[in-house]
């Protein structure tokens, strides 16, 4: 059975609330959306949430790649045989010279939905197509925006209640003593015994992340993630062996190439794999396989404003491994006014996030209808008319023609 067709959905998500850090505020995500479709009628959903601050990437240089660059490797190829498909994906990754080209969105999208429809085609789970299920269920942690005093308190106590046994802070603010605050606050809300971490989205030099790190000290932080600029590895290396909590780094990670760099030169001793970022999941269990044989620590993270498309990829992917040290992403519920399909992807209570939504579908195991999808195309581009804004390529039609 091949893939017939290939759409692709340029949608913007609103969010409940702004979502702010040191490189970025957005009230709403503007993420790629590629459906495929087989000769039999079976079609996979796969997503990619461009981020142009981390990856260059923009919403539309990650469709021209789909379109112009992505689609002549997969349109007509086999999916019978998931092996043998596995096995084509990763051939095509390294033609396409994505091992060290940071266009991890784009390609995600187009990855996800073949494992969604291949998987579908053998009346399988995705996660049956990466390896065996060791996690039936997996703990998430919850992530605190900048915010002022009052917000703060407020996100911090609805975790509180909800059970989250890990928060994240975004910290970088000019003046230190401002991170100080909100640290003290978060451990007089969440108490001894939850695990709080912070992440400066590059914001600072050695010089502030080491104050940085005495100024934490009271508060017991387990990591510190990408304090530094993306490309201040020496920077990194030094922090990593001088200070006690983990480096983890994530602005710095976004190729293959990057991830045995990294690992290889002792530049850290965390990674966080983000699925979008790291260009799906073939790629992102490469990185995780890179952290094990080198002895650093794994993070599974989210780009802010995921669908229940990858929100449901990420928990078949880290089901198929022991535990990582941390889970972020299904914030579905709380974050986004309105998702693409019916089924509910946000972390319960205590960050539980189990296969229970899935109940007996296959694939990523979410019905994404094509009327949700298309209610929130995105219509922010004067430059683009209702017919441009989703585009198709088959075996019939050139890249760029279009189905509405």
């Amino acid at each position: 059975m091949k893939i017939r067709s290939l759409e692709t959905f340029k949608i913007t998500l609103p969010f409940r609330f702004s979502f702010g850090h040191s490189l970025a505020s957005r009230s709403e995500s503007q993420n790629l959306l590629v459906k495929i479709t087989l000769d039999n009628g079976i079609t996979g959903w796969g997503e990619g949430v461009p981020r142009d601050y981390v990856t260059g990437e923009t919403i539309d240089n990650a469709e021209e790649n789909v379109l112009l660059r992505y689609s002549p490797e997969i349109i007509g190829l086999r999916l019978d045989n998931p092996f043998e498909l596995i096995k084509n994906l990763k051939s095509a990754f390294e033609r396409l010279g994505l091992r060290k080209t940071a266009n991890g969105a784009s390609w995600c999208a187009v990855e996800l939905a073949i494992m969604d429809a291949a998987s579908k085609l053998v009346s399988k789970p995705v996660y049956a197509l990466l390896g065996e299920q060791k996690q039936k269920s997996i703990r998430y942690g919850g992530v605190v925006p900048f915010g002022k005093k009052k917000a703060l308190n407020a996100v911090l106590w609805f975790y509180k209640l909800y059970g989250f046994q890990t928060v994240k802070i975004k910290v970088g603010a000019e003046d230190l003593q401002e991170d100080v605050e909100k640290l003290r606050i978060a451990r007089s809300v969440m108490g001894d015994k939850c695990i709080l971490r912070v992440d400066a989205n590059c914001a600072w030099t050695v010089e502030q992340t080491m104050r940085a790190s005495e100024l934490f000290k009271p508060f017991n932080i387990s990591s510190i993630e990408q304090p530094l600029p993306a490309d201040d590895w020496d920077g990194l290396q030094k922090l990593s062996k001088e200070i006690s909590e983990d480096i983890l780094v994530d602005e710095s990670l976004c190729t293959l190439e990057q991830a045995e760099q990294l690992a290889k030169d002792k530049i850290c001793n965390a990674f966080n794999i983000r699925i979008s970022k790291a260009g799906g999941l073939l790629a992102a269990q490469e990185m995780v396989e890179i952290a094990k044989a080198n002895g650093l620590r794994i993070h599974l993270g989210a780009q802010v404003g995921e669908s229940a498309i990858l929100s449901a990829a990420a928990r078949h992917f880290a089901s198929t491994y022991d535990p990582f040290e941390n889970y972020e992403g299904s914030a579905n519920g709380f974050l986004l006014k309105k998702d693409i399909c019916k089924e509910n992807l946000t972390a319960g209570l205590g960050g539980q996030g189990s296969f229970s939504y899935a109940r007996k579908n296959f694939g990523l195991g979410i019905n994404v209808q094509d009327n949700f999808v298309l209610s929130f195309v995105d219509t922010n581009n004067s430059n683009n008319s209702e017919e441009q804004r989703v585009n198709r390529v088959d075996h019939k039609s050139n890249p760029l023609s279009h189905t509405r």
